[in-house]
């Protein structure tokens, strides 16, 4: 007898069993297709929240637009830091101390008019400038300062202004 013959001949003596094995596979593959739904429809409903708001566009082409958008706002930031960098480097040469001292220059004119004003930046490079209100005229003097050194010998306001503006932050 042949291998075949064998199986048939086991098949129609046990056919109730072998129903069995088969109504059993059977709901076995039914309940891996169910499952295989369940997730496809996850996976829809995961892929459509990913996809909202292109509406027919595909998953590549979201994909490749927000790679686009990612690469320009790199681009924009590697600008900004350079422009950030030039800007600092900048910095200590800006005013960045400032002392004001107003003062009666005579005694027949009141009111503080006169002044000394000290602007200096981060290396204490900058300039003293001064005004003198009398009655008759006003006079305006400008001193460079450099490391902190005038250029020119300093009155008693003018040496307050600096002081002034060194402590200043």
């Amino acid at each position: 007898m042949s291998l075949w013959q064998g199986v048939l001949e086991s098949i129609a003596q046990n056919t109730d069993a072998w129903l069995g094995v088969c109504l059993a596979l059977h709901l076995l593959w039914v309940l891996v297709l169910a499952l295989l739904l369940a997730r496809t429809r996850t996976l829809s409903k995961r892929l459509q929240r990913l996809t909202a708001g292109a509406t027919g566009v595909s998953l590549e082409r979201v994909l490749m637009d927000h790679l686009a958008r990612v690469e320009e706002v790199d681009t924009r930031q590697r600008q900004i830091d350079q422009r950030v960098s030039a800007l600092e480097a900048r910095i200590p040469l800006c005013v960045q101390h400032v002392g004001l001292v107003r003062y009666d220059a005579f005694e027949d004119v009141g009111g503080q008019q006169s002044f000394s004003l000290a602007m200096l930046d981060a290396q204490q490079n900058g300039m003293i400038l001064t005004s003198v209100y009398s009655r008759s005229d006003v006079r305006v003097y400008a001193k460079a300062i450099r490391r902190g050194q005038p250029s020119h010998p300093l009155s008693e306001e003018e040496l307050q202004a600096m002081r002034s503006a060194l402590s200043s932050t």
